[in-house]
């Protein structure tokens, strides 16, 4: 996440929807970065990277600071992509031995999400639904931009200049932490598993308009405007 007093807006980092690369780009602007990691939290600064907007909505109720007087945004990537990501990431542990049906299988897009020791926020949160990352217990969204990942070239940008965020338009956006891999997300999934994401995640799918793409080059030409 990035918090900024002066320009009046907090960034949400939705785990694998290329929160790095964003992270990276908003830190001139930055007031409040969070700490390195969940277990490294102090009093003094308790926000850690994919920290949600509900935790970080009591957060700011501590610190008397206005959250409703932020502008907040995130971003939202197509499912299908973003638990291949997730899981290749989990898989990067040798400790961690599972294919990737029985792994998909045992995941939530809410509650305990990707699994993992509750200290890895960016394993739970990296399999939640976009909306069960963005809304409280009652319901109530809690950012004011949901940006598709595929789409940041076109709006990320603009929506910062709107802010009055001085010299973006011509600022570089890099995608940060991108791991290269020869075989395409879609490759992981078979019919049955397509629907099984489509069922789990349809919020995302409905709302953002994704479909079930197998066009890798198109997909990363798309997003990075190369």
């Amino acid at each position: 996440m990035r918090i900024s007093h002066k320009y009046k807006f907090i960034f949400f980092a939705n785990p694998k929807t290329g929160s790095s690369s964003v992270r990276q780009f908003l830190n001139p602007y930055t007031d409040v970065q969070p700490v390195l990691n969940y277990l490294k939290r102090t009093p003094e600064n308790p926000f850690y990277p994919h920290i949600t907007p509900e935790e970080t909505r009591n957060l700011f109720k501590d610190f008397s600071w206005d959250f409703n007087s932020y502008n907040k945004f995130v971003f939202v990537r197509n499912p299908w992509a973003r638990l291949v990501s997730l899981y290749e990431h989990v898989m990067r542990n040798p400790k961690n031995k599972m294919d990737f049906t029985p792994w998909l299988y045992s995941i939530s897009p809410k509650g305990k999400g990707g699994g993992g020791d509750d200290w890895q926020r960016w394993r739970k949160y990296g399999a939640y639904s976009i909306e069960h990352y963005i809304k409280d217990d009652q319901g109530n969204i809690l950012v004011d931009k949901v940006i598709r990942l595929e789409d940041i070239q076109n709006e990320l940008r603009p929506f910062l200049m709107a802010m009055g965020l001085p010299d973006v338009e011509g600022a570089s956006l890099n995608h940060s932490n991108k791991r290269k891999s020869a075989t395409h997300y879609s490759s992981y999934y078979t019919a049955i598993t397509q629907k099984y994401v489509y069922d789990l995640y349809r919020y995302d799918i409905v709302n953002y308009d994704y479909s079930f793409s197998t066009d890798k080059k198109r997909f990363w030409n798309r997003v990075f405007n190369k």
